[in-house]
């Protein structure tokens, strides 16, 4: 019901709030109950209303705008988003991979440096094996 609603403004003053008044007005109720339905609505969680911070308003989830032109505008604004986080989970997993071979490099010398002399050294390469995830993680960073 409410994740085509159009863009509204809310206010911390119930009186001024366009998405209470539109809630109030869509679900026949009283401000106590559309405040409760509201913060239920927008946990992030349900999502079934969702800010819009450069709009700084308030909007149903589904909502497309019916002009073409704000719908395009509307849609690349999105996909900018999504690329910024997308550069940003990038980001992370480069510096966690990097983590990850220095805390490699850590263990295999404390391993080195622990052992007694007698007893036979291991080959770098079978110390600390491969996983899988490893794999993984270089194929990723690779591919970037």
């Amino acid at each position: 019901m409410f994740s085509e609603m159009p863009p509204k403004s809310h206010d911390v003053d119930t009186a001024k709030s366009e998405v209470l008044a539109y809630i109030c007005q869509e679900m026949s109720c009283d401000m106590s109950k559309a405040v409760r339905l509201f913060n239920s609505m927008r946990h992030p969680k349900c999502r079934v209303l969702v800010f819009d911070k450069i709009e700084r308003q308030w909007k149903g989830c589904s909502f497309m705008p019916n002009d073409a032109d704000t719908s395009e505008l509307s849609m690349l604004r999105e996909h900018r988003s999504l690329e910024r986080q997308v550069a940003a989970v990038r980001s992370g997993l480069r510096r966690l991979a990097r983590e990850v071979e220095e805390l490699k490099k850590r263990t295999k010398s404390k391993r080195g440096g622990k052992r007694d002399s007698d007893q036979p050294q291991e080959k770098p390469s079978e110390a600390l094996p491969e996983t899988d995830w490893d794999a993984e993680l270089r194929e990723i960073m690779e591919t970037k």
